[in-house]
């Protein structure tokens, strides 16, 4: 079988020479520079409580928290830009990519939520460090995790509701919910009168 490569594709190397004088945010997929969806404020304080959290249940150990100002290699011509994750590699200090992350987390938005859950997840799946994928509902406090086993086999478990917990054991990392969700309040769901 023959594959031909698109000779108009963006190498990594161009890609990031070029993102690093850009003010917007962009992934780079199969070759083809994407720009991202930009995030409301639902999204982006979900975000900063969870960095808050997580930052300060790795800070001082082998692993660090990193941003979504943070890449991901989730194939050789593919660099996707979670919301934020947990490195426990030695990434070089100039370095734009996650050495070995061990947990991702994304943020769902209406717009991007589908893709993410489909596209995202089959891709971070595949990479060999990850121990933990989460994708956070913005409207509702929900919480999807997967979960790679010793066996290395996927699990996954929905969590709802400001009391549930989250355990990430391999991390010694606990999020709660009411932690994650903090300051935001939530619409009550319209129920169907008799």
């Amino acid at each position: 079988m023959n594959i031909k490569v698109d000779p108009a594709a963006v190498t990594p190397e161009q890609f990031f020479s070029w993102v690093t004088t850009q003010e917007e945010r962009y992934e780079l997929v199969d070759g083809e520079v994407v720009m991202m969806a930009g995030a409301g404020r639902r999204h982006d304080a979900i975000v900063v409580n969870l960095t808050a959290v997580l930052h300060a249940q790795t800070r001082g150990g082998s692993c660090q928290t990193f941003t979504g100002d943070t890449y991901v290699i989730t194939s050789p011509t593919t660099r996707r830009m979670p919301d934020l994750g947990v490195d426990c590699g030695k990434p070089d200090e100039d370095s734009l990519v996650a050495d070995q992350p061990a947990l991702l987390i994304e943020v769902l938005s209406p717009t991007t939520g589908g893709f993410d859950v489909t596209v995202k997840l089959a891709e971070y799946q595949a990479l060999p460090s990850l121990d933990y994928i989460l994708f956070v509902d913005t409207d509702s406090p929900n919480v999807h995790l997967y979960s790679r086993a010793a066996s290395g086999a996927w699990t996954d478990i929905v969590l709802k509701g400001l009391e549930a917990v989250i355990q990430l054991t391999t991390l010694k990392v606990t999020l709660e919910l009411r932690e994650v969700y903090a300051g935001l309040d939530f619409r009550p769901k319209p129920r169907l009168v008799e």
